[in-house]
């Protein structure tokens, strides 16, 4: 398999299991979704705001080498990774889908030369990095599964049902 299928397998992934958490998501009481579940930010609204700025962030910094974030640009995020963009769940959807629509197409136009990209960004503490493409997109996608599963264990505890989330299970892919 060339390496980029495996990042547009993911992006696909994370469409179809972001869409099922959000839909689980709407079963929560406003009281549930913003009030504190003792995880690492705090509440599931938290969470989902940290999910996006931090993605936000990372297409900002894959735009310094690729032109991947032009129809995004219209979107101001704040500068902490713990910030909130809204505590509305619709207004975060909306956002979440054209992220990951945006990931979606952009995994899509990777070429096998991509592979030996690096990019070249500054931390939010003001470190410069220089990372390889595959492992930047590789913790991308799997920052998100690390914080979905904190929501998850909160939606079971609240006995939401958010569905499956193994990637066998994707449409398509099984």
């Amino acid at each position: 398999m060339p390496w980029s299928d495996h990042h547009r397998r993911a992006a696909r992934y994370n469409r179809w299991i972001n869409t099922n958490l959000y839909l689980a998501c709407q079963q929560l009481s406003e009281q549930q979704f913003c009030s504190d579940q003792k995880l690492f930010f705090h509440s599931v609204c938290g969470t989902l705001n940290h999910l996006l700025i931090t993605d936000l962030l990372w297409l900002k910094r894959l735009a310094n080498s690729y032109p991947i974030l032009e129809e995004l640009r219209d979107i101001e995020f704040p500068p902490k990774l713990n910030g909130t963009i809204s505590t509305e769940l619709d207004q975060l959807w909306e956002l979440r889908q054209r992220i990951d629509d945006v990931m979606i197409r952009w995994t899509d136009l990777l070429r096998q030369d991509d592979a030996k990209a690096v990019i070249e960004y500054t931390s939010t503490a003001g470190t410069e990095y220089a990372k390889p493409l595959d492992a930047t997109l590789q913790h991308l996608f799997n920052h998100q599964t690390h914080h979905r599963g904190q929501v998850t264990a909160v939606l079971g505890q609240l006995g939401v049902d958010y569905g499956e989330t193994d990637l066998l299970f994707m449409p398509g892919e099984g």
